[in-house]
Formats: structure tokens, sequence, C-alpha cells
């Protein structure tokens, strides 16, 4: 279904008040050459985020088609963009990511993946990757993962759930890991958008697990960190 038109806002003020924390730059994944960085934030009234690094300020400012958006989408969004510009200094790359629709375009020779919760913003990007699909989730209430299982796991995949895990824990790691796929695979392979089933999970181990989307076989990296799964979908 389309998304809904957001009512008319007010325009967003230039001085709201995003607050965002200390910006974190461990790599949360291994992935050879890739630079993380992270954040927490808490959602403003913005136009824009002004962030004073150690080696030079960084400035993201709203496109004009997100300024009458909600507060949380224009937060996200710049906490996202934040995220992502710092990472591609970390490269030495332009720090600009564009947009064709919805999706980033990010700078020739590299590619990357943003994410984010309602206050936690993480972008990674590499250059010596086809693509990159990046994914983070709160872990599930048993209620809701109990109502959207049947919609995003089979019941062959729901046999491979690991001993020991809850239908919530498995269930989110799931729905993560193949978020993460469809991002990689939008920008690489499939121009379509697929159904979830359609990514299927064939094996779980301790860190990473494997999702065949029609006559592929992908790993999907995953961890568990501050309360979130975060997956990550690499294709080489």
């Amino acid at each position: 279904m389309p998304p809904r038109p957001a009512a008319p806002r007010a325009r967003p003020r230039a001085d709201g008040a995003l607050r965002v924390g200390l910006i974190d730059d461990r790599p949360l994944l291994p992935l050879a050459g890739a630079a993380w960085r992270s954040c927490r934030f808490r959602a403003g009234d913005v136009a824009q985020v002004l962030h004073a690094a150690p080696d030079g300020p960084v400035r993201v400012d709203l496109p004009d088609d997100l300024r009458q958006a909600v507060a949380k989408r224009r937060s996200e969004f710049l906490a996202g963009r934040l995220c992502a510009a710092l990472a591609l200094r970390a490269l030495g790359a332009p720090e600009t990511v564009g947009r064709r629709g919805r999706a980033p375009v990010w700078p020739a020779g590299v590619r990357g993946s943003i994410t984010h919760t309602a206050e936690r913003a993480i972008a990674v990007a590499s250059g010596s990757v086809l693509a990159l699909g990046l994914d983070c989730e709160r872990l599930l209430a048993p209620a809701m993962a109990a109502e959207i299982a049947p919609l995003v796991l089979t019941e062959a995949e729901r046999r491979r759930r690991p001993p020991g895990w809850d239908e919530a824990r498995f269930l989110t790691l799931a729905f993560s890991a193949k978020e993460a796929l469809y991002k990689a695979l939008a920008e690489s392979l499939a121009p379509d958008i697929p159904d979830f089933k359609e990514a299927a999970v064939e094996r779980v181990e301790a860190a990473w697990l494997a999702l065949r989307f029609r006559d592929r076989a992908t790993q999907v990296r995953y961890t568990m960190d501050a309360g979130d799964w975060i997956t990550l979908a690499a294709i080489e």
C-alpha cells in the first residue's frame, strides 16, 4: 500500500533541538575496509544538523521534500545522514549521500547503508563490495512477534529457531536479516520489491545466518548490541 500523504505542517525551524549523542566508531560487525558510525539521538523540530567533529564540522540539511515531514522522520533522516557523512569522511570519500526516491545514492566507488530506530542511527560504508544492506531492530514484544510471524516466516523457517531462543528473539532477527538483504539487493540485483517469505532462512549459526533468495544464498552477519539486533548483508 503506498504511503499516506503527510498532513500540511508549519515549516521546521533551523534551530530546533535535535540532540545527538556521542558518535560511536566501533565496527559493529566484521567487514574488511569498512567505516562505521552510529549515534543515539533525541528527535526535535529541525531542518538541519550541525556536528562539531574533531577533524572539522559536518552539516546536513533536509531535502525540500522532507521539510513538511513529522519531527520524528526529519530527525531520523538527519541523524542517519550525519552518521553516513562521518563514515564517508573516514574513507576519504565525498561526504554527501544523494537520494533517488527514498533510496540513498552513495558517492562513486563507495557502497553503504543507513539504518535507524526511533533513537539510534547507524551507517556503514565500504569501497570494496558490490552492495551493502544494514538493519537495526529493537527486540519485538512477544504479542507483536506472534502477530507478524506468519507474514515473515514459513513453518519450515520457524523450525530452524535455535535451541533456547524464544519466538520473539528469532523472529526479530529473521525480520532484520531479510530487511538487510533486501536493502543490498535493491542496489545490485533485484529491481522488484520481494515478499518477506521469498528470502528463506536456511541455517542459523552463532554470528551469521544463511538466507536463500531465489537462486542465491547469502550470509547475513548479526549481533545483539545494547538491546538491538543489528544485521549486515554484504554482496561481494
